[in-house]
């Protein structure tokens, strides 16, 4: 609602603009770009909307003064006024008919036109950033306001916005938007500007699904990009294959930090902190951050930094005039090529950041504090990579639930009895017969009795006893005469009749 101290903090600009009143739809307020504040009244004549001044801004006409002679002009009060004026001369006589009142008209409501207007001035030019600004803009004149721009906000219905969101279903990802627009601006008006109390007629339409593009890179694919970029340098400049150094080191850093384009291309050397090895960046996608990289990065800036001169102001990486650095994009793609990987787009250079993590064993929620993302949900999509991150943690536990279970078989079987000396005179010349020479000496019997041990009790070799040899010699032992054939004369020598046993030492 314009009020005089809202219309006394409206500022000039380069271009005049207009401030509708929320109160009274059609109450208009024009700024100049000399400072003057002019208030009009805008209404409808046969189909067309014209503007008719009421005044300018003075001592003597304040904005409820204006406001008070836009509803005359308006229509509405003129009637109610001149229904109480009194009547020059005579009065005339009424012939006993009773003479009803003139009522008032009721003002008129704001139309989803008025009020995208006011959305795009208050809201969208101010908290959006400029790429994200000029998409509301370019959607709500071609979209919105050919569907919904004449009618009245409150007559706006679920199912219209729905009908329209399904018209644009050949282009999905901008019918996406203009749904996120519709239920943005009326977020406005329901909450913040409280000119009604409705429902959003945007909440609960359903988006289309989306496929998302995911492609990494593999190590190998990484090892070539960088055998590229290193060539690349060596290349004269004006050859086939050149690329500039400054995009070399660009590339680098996208790969190494996981940062957006542009969080790269602008970065300056005030925002590298080399004390808490962090940069920070005053403007990204979800606003101000504070991120931490590594050690390679640092010593990739500071390479940078004394290549370029040790320079302390500026970009730190930028065109031969410390411009902004350009076609980026076009050196990637010439790269892509010349590796044969077309479909790896820059923006996956991020997504190969988050894989590598993931693959490594990082968190889903360290990466997406990695990569700055304020939804966890934004993250999700990268839960699939963390599969044989998962798979390694069941085979971990898998592999302890076993080892439990083999010693627990193991406490209930039949004690184990070690070799007796009859048996170990039986088999003696079968494995030492097969030492090798030099090396260091093993007890071969302690050996026989770890395999037979673990082969008795059905436990893990880690688990073998150590008063009778290490877990590795016995396996390695174990292998050798199972694979030529030795271990099977062992255990046949060893068998001895149950007599023979009960008398034995």
């Amino acid at each position: 609602m314009l009020t005089t101290a809202r219309v006394r903090e409206l500022k000039p600009q380069e271009k005049v603009y207009e401030v509708t009143c929320a109160a009274v739809a059609g109450f208009v307020v024009r700024v100049l770009p000399s400072g003057k504040k002019v208030f009009l009244v805008r209404h409808q004549v046969d189909g067309k909307y014209r503007r008719e001044k009421i005044g300018q801004l003075s001592p003597t006409l304040g904005v409820d003064e204006a406001r008070h002679r836009a509803l005359l002009m308006l229509g509405g009060a003129a009637r109610s006024e001149a229904s109480d004026q009194p009547v020059a001369g005579p009065t005339a006589p009424t012939s006993g008919r009773r003479v009803e009142p003139v009522k008032q008209a009721e003002p008129r409501r704001a139309t989803v036109g008025e009020l995208a207007e006011r959305f795009v001035r208050e809201f969208v030019d101010v908290y959006l950033k400029p790429n994200s600004a000029t998409c509301y803009r370019r959607l709500i004149a071609r979209r919105i306001l050919p569907a919904l721009g004449d009618r009245d906000f409150q007559t706006v219905t679920r199912h219209e916005v729905q009908a329209l969101h399904a018209s644009l279903k050949h282009i999905p990802g901008s019918a996406n938007y203009v749904l996120c627009i519709i239920g943005s601006l009326y977020t406005r008006i329901i909450v913040d500007w409280e000119l009604a109390d409705m429902k959003n007629p945007a909440h609960g339409v359903r988006r289309f699904t989306m496929k998302t593009r995911e492609r990494f890179l593999t190590p190998e694919e990484r090892a070539r990009v960088e055998e590229v970029l290193l060539r690349g340098l060596q290349i004269s400049h004006g050859c086939k294959g050149h690329i500039n150094r400054m995009g070399v080191w660009a590339l680098q850093l996208l790969s190494l930090t996981g940062l957006r384009r542009d969080e790269i291309r602008d970065l300056t050397w005030p925002m590298v902190d080399w004390q808490h090895s962090c940069l920070n960046l005053p403007d990204t996608k979800t606003g101000q951050r504070s991120v931490p990289v590594s050690s390679p990065v640092l010593n990739l800036l500071r390479r940078i930094h004394d290549e370029t001169g040790s320079r302390k102001q500026g970009l730190v990486v930028h065109t031969g005039n410390g411009l902004e650095l350009t076609g980026l994009n076009l050196t990637w793609k010439s790269i892509r090529n010349a590796i044969g990987i077309p479909d790896v787009r820059l923006h996956d250079l991020r997504h190969s950041f988050a894989s590598d993590a993931l693959m490594g064993g990082v968190p889903l929620a360290i990466v997406g504090q990695m990569l700055g993302h304020r939804q966890p949900t934004t993250t999700k999509r990268y839960a699939h990579l963390a599969d044989s991150v998962v798979r390694q943690a069941l085979e971990h536990t898998a592999s302890r639930i076993i080892e439990a279970s083999n010693t627990t078989r193991a406490m209930l079987a039949a004690p184990y009895e070690p070799l007796r000396d009859g048996q170990w005179a039986a088999i003696v010349t079968l494995v030492d017969a097969e030492r090798p020479r030099g090396g260091k000496p093993v007890d071969l019997r302690n050996v026989v009795d770890g395999i037979r041990w673990v082969l008795h009790t059905q436990g893990h070799w880690t688990a073998i006893p150590a008063y009778y040899a290490a877990s590795t010699t016995c396996w390695r032992w174990y292998k050798r005469w199972r694979d030529d054939g030795t271990w099977e004369r062992v255990e046949a020598a060893v068998e001895e009749p149950a007599s023979a046993r009960r008398t034995g030492p």
